[in-house]
């Protein structure tokens, strides 16, 4: 099994069946002032601190005023804060299951529930193929401005404003259209997972 936390993928292998889980399945660096700004653990704060707020305003309007209402609050705000991070904020990821036994390959979304996007025939798998995409800098003026903020309270966002490149992974199908199961600005990671996958369905390079 290659696992990669910080590459956002997860690849495991028995003799049938490849899995691989990845956060990481959109050619898009998303938006270029909210990225790194505006994150799932803030997110998760903010939920946190409503719910917490408007169970404490519910008890305040119904008792009056009470010392230990402060103390209520707080443990709903240290209690629901991971809930929210892991189940209503957490990262959603694709999942591509190759099964060489029931000769499928299954791809999956992964949110607060499951979806199943696609499910292919093994045999309809003609190959893979990598595509890049390159990300330009729309509004700078903007980036600076972040940049400048970030820097006046010792903040550095790594990669905030940079051009980048991404490179995505697909699955090439004998119809001649392709399915994404992986995308990256690494490229070391996607031949990786390239040469892994293309090893276990035997497809010459």
């Amino acid at each position: 099994m290659i696992q990669k936390e910080d590459s956002a993928y997860l690849l495991s292998k028995s003799a049938s069946t490849l899995v691989l889980r990845t956060t990481s399945f959109v050619a898009d660096r998303g938006s270029l002032l909210h990225s790194g700004i505006y994150n799932r653990e803030f997110s998760s704060i903010l939920a946190s601190f409503a719910f917490a707020g408007a169970a404490y305003f519910v008890l305040v309007m119904s008792f009056g005023k009470k010392a230990f209402f402060y103390a209520i609050f707080m443990v709903l705000f240290i209690v629901a804060f991971p809930l929210f991070r892991k189940f209503v904020f957490r990262e959603p990821y694709l999942e591509t299951v190759v099964d060489r036994q029931k000769e499928t390959v299954v791809i999956s979304l992964h949110r607060i529930w499951e979806k199943r996007l696609e499910c292919l025939p093994l045999g309809g798998i003609s190959g893979l193929r990598i595509d890049t995409k390159k990300s330009d800098v729309i509004n700078r003026d903007g980036v600076e401005f972040v940049k400048r903020i970030s820097a006046m309270h010792g903040t550095v966002i790594p990669g905030f404003g940079e051009e980048t490149s991404f490179y995505s992974l697909k699955l090439t199908l004998a119809d001649g259209t392709d399915k994404t199961v992986f995308a990256h600005s690494s490229i070391e990671d996607v031949l990786s997972v390239h040469d892994e996958i293309r090893e276990f369905l035997k497809i010459q390079a």
